[in-house]
């Protein structure tokens, strides 16, 4: 008597198991099989994306360089900081002084390219070690967007 109205419930249960079951393989089935690398899914561009394309020895070399001028750039870093800030305060201010504006811009955009021109120089001494192969692969990494091919027409190899 009770084994009867609890048959469409077990028939149910069996169901829904087995539909769940299924969905948590195929799943895992898809996430195993199709699952790209971490340096793949990031979008990465300029620095950190040579780094993903050049070989470990290399990447801890250009990683060391960097680490090595970071005391020199600590000071530019914080110099646009607060030329940044400086522009967010004139910005917000009740009445805008136009003049002490342009000159918290230029002082923003001055540590920026004193800092562009440290991480170059870096770049530069770090690229005059590597041999030709290792500064194509730089190369490509550094100009993803076609940019060396429309300015010097199609790459040497």
């Amino acid at each position: 008597m009770i084994a009867q109205p609890l048959k469409p419930w077990l028939l149910v249960s069996v169901l829904l198991n087995v539909f769940l079951i299924g969905g948590v393989g195929g799943g895992l089935y898809h996430w195993k099989t199709s699952a790209a690398p971490a340096e793949a899914v990031v979008n990465q561009h300029g620095l950190r994306q040579a780094m993903v394309k050049l070989p470990p020895e290399r990447r801890r070399e250009l990683r060391q360089l960097l680490r090595h001028n970071r005391a020199d750039s600590q000071p530019l870093v914080m110099a646009g900081r607060e030329a940044r800030l400086g522009v967010i305060k004139q910005l917000e201010a009740p009445t805008l002084d136009r003049d002490v504006l342009v000159a918290e811009l230029a002082k923003a955009r001055e540590a920026d390219a004193a800092l562009r021109a440290l991480v170059d120089t870096t770049l530069a001494q770090f690229a005059s070690g590597l041999p030709q192969e290792e500064r194509q692969k730089l190369v490509e990494a550094l100009y993803t967007r076609g940019q060396a091919r429309a300015v010097g027409g199609k790459p040497r190899s």
